[in-house]
């Protein structure tokens, strides 16, 4: 009997220890794109906050103007309570004497969810800037992932589906696309859907294109590709008009970058377009992979166009729904 009370009496605490913790972990808070960078005094008044601010308030590559990687909301620890600590992204930076070199380590969601916390230590002031110099795009990229993974995770919740169901059908891969896209037109192994706004106009395309075994990290074919698709799906109102890749000076305004998107390398295109012969113009961003069983190679892009706004948040939505490709059982 003793013993039945003794296991019933464990059972209990397990159980309520359980409840306690799932209790704890909440939804997390702050704006998309926010984050709490949380330094105090001594390195903020020195120039290691140049370093700091690089990282957090440096522009995002191939927007038309100057855009923050983050809104950024700066405390010292004495004033980290617990009204922060639900913040869905935040980076901490102190020091501390007991260390031996500077580091970085990456927690995920501690008390919300979701929720990135990153933490940079270092002994000393001359050991923290020099590791900042160092690790500055790591630890911008731990965050900006994070945060586009975030919306990501909304986005296979909340989707327009019957728009998803229309790219998955016409082309074998679909894409969960976002609720406000409505419009959608249809070409030769080509899908567009877009909002037809004046402002704040998003717009995804997904085509295939036969893969021969080249590298798909060649820029000039990528731009030849790109220009050739959408010289063909996305027209003007005048015969002379089409979509093609923003130029200066014969050069392609592009900043490419070969990632891994969970278990896919990916080629990534952040770049300008333009409407030839026309005005309209904007960001895109726009990932390539390779399907080798099928010998194709699958281009996903968002773009926008919204000439009085800051772009950044818009195009953040769309590439959260480009990391959301799948492939169906029929490939077309």
């Amino acid at each position: 009997m003793r013993l039945l009370f003794v296991i019933m009496l464990l059972s209990c605490l397990i159980s309520c220890t359980s409840r306690d913790r799932k209790v704890r972990i909440v939804a997390s808070k702050g704006l998309p794109s926010e984050l709490l960078l949380v330094v105090d005094d001594k390195i903020w008044q020195s120039d290691i906050a140049d370093s700091l601010k690089e990282i957090t308030q440096g522009s995002v590559p191939g927007l038309m103007r100057h855009e923050p990687y983050f809104q950024t909301v700066r405390i010292s620890s004495r004033h980290y309570t617990q009204t922060y600590t639900t913040f869905h992204s935040k980076l901490f930076v102190h020091l501390d004497g007991n260390l031996k070199c500077a580091m970085v380590g990456v927690s995920r969601d501690v008390v919300a969810k979701p929720q990135i916390e990153v933490t940079v230590s270092a002994p000393n002031l001359e050991s923290l800037r020099e590791f900042l110099s160092e690790k500055a795009m790591y630890i911008r990229g731990i965050i900006d992932d994070a945060q586009i993974e975030m919306r990501a995770a909304e986005m296979r919740k909340h989707y327009n589906r019957d728009l998803s169901q229309r790219f998955a059908s016409m082309l074998g891969y679909g894409l969960k696309v976002p609720r406000q896209i409505r419009a959608s037109k249809i070409g030769k192994n080509f899908v567009w859907a877009g909002t037809n706004l004046n402002e704040k106009d998003l717009n995804i395309v997904l085509y295939t294109l036969p893969w021969d075994g080249k590298d798909i990290s060649d820029t000039e074919y990528f731009v030849a590709c790109r220009d050739s698709v959408m010289r063909e799906n996305i027209p003007g109102s005048r015969p002379d008009q089409w979509m093609q890749t923003t130029k200066i000076d014969g050069s392609p305004v592009l900043f490419p970058n070969m990632r891994d998107i969970g278990e896919q390398r990916v080629y990534e295109v952040r770049g300008l377009w333009e409407m030839r012969n026309g005005a309209l113009g904007g960001p895109f961003v726009s990932q390539t992979r390779v399907d080798s069983a099928n010998s194709k190679i699958i281009v996903t892009e968002g773009f926008v166009y919204s000439p009085s706004t800051d772009k950044r948040d818009l195009l953040r939505t769309l590439e959260a729904s480009l990391r959301t490709l799948y492939k169906t059982d029929k490939q077309k």
